[in-house]
């Protein structure tokens, strides 16, 4: 019923609005909440979470895309980086009961949150890992937002942590890994979302390898001033942009003739 309300413009604001207010006040906002048919461990408080919950859904209109495109290949693994909550990696796993998932998280509390929804749940093709894919392999230095008094689920690895306001962002210390040096798929059938605030290029970098020899679906939020760069990149290795997401800097990419529609 909400997630009908939720449609109607008087409802949009004031639904998040007041249900924000309740949880805060009960201070009972982390819980586990029924969506589909997967037991989701959930923070009210925090923005990406509370859309799920209200909605039912996240980012729809791409992983529609990409679950259409899954279905057309024997895909075998789906590596979900910036994992999150695990949103992509329980909905798959919930599709494709054979899909080998691993997923990687860097942000304590988000990886907390996965650990909690795996562990409600039967998924036994789903494997998280408490680090980051980047082109090398270093300790680095994270942010959050704070807003509010609640620290967002959302990381972005940082260079600089002298240009960070400390009111505004949690930092935190985080492992970051190459890819290659990690996976060595051959020929097979590979899935991938990357969604790692910005360290895109880095991240498509570090598995270059991976890239070359395999046949690849990638889902990738890129930020506008990384587009051209992220772009090139993979034009380069032949590549071509098959997905934009009506809402989000979302893109699919592949190197796979698909048949068309």
């Amino acid at each position: 019923m909400i997630e009908l309300l939720i449609k109607l413009p008087f409802f949009k604001r004031l639904i998040p609005s007041i249900s924000r207010r309740y949880y805060k006040f009960t201070k009972k906002s982390r819980k586990y909440f029924k969506i589909g048919n997967i037991e989701y461990y959930l923070d009210f408080l925090d923005p990406m979470d509370r859309l799920l919950i209200l909605n039912k859904k996240y980012e729809h209109d791409q992983i529609v895309f990409f679950e259409q495109k899954l279905r057309e290949l024997p895909f075998s693994h789906f590596l979900d980086v910036g994992a999150n909550s695990g949103y992509y990696s329980f909905y798959l796993a919930d599709k494709f009961k054979n899909l080998k998932i691993k997923s990687f998280e860097i942000n304590v509390d988000a990886y907390s949150k996965f650990i909690k929804t795996l562990e409600k749940n039967s998924f036994n093709n789903i494997e998280l890992f408490k680090f980051g894919l980047s082109n090398i392999k270093k300790k680095s230095k994270i942010k959050s937002m704070v807003k509010d008094g609640f620290t967002h689920s959302n990381a972005t690895v940082i260079n600089n942590q002298d240009s960070i306001d400390t009111k505004k962002f949690k930092i935190r210390e985080a492992e970051l890994k190459v890819g290659d040096e990690i996976f060595n798929f051959k020929k097979e059938y590979i899935s991938i979302k990357i969604d790692v605030e910005g360290h895109e290029i880095y991240t498509l970098k570090g598995l270059i390898n991976n890239l070359s020899n395999n046949y690849c679906l990638l889902l990738i939020e890129i930020f506008n001033d990384n587009f051209n760069d992220v772009n090139s990149f993979l034009k380069k290795m032949n590549y071509k942009l098959i997905f934009k997401s009506q809402n989000r800097p979302d893109y699919i990419f592949s190197n796979i003739n698909f048949k068309k529609d």
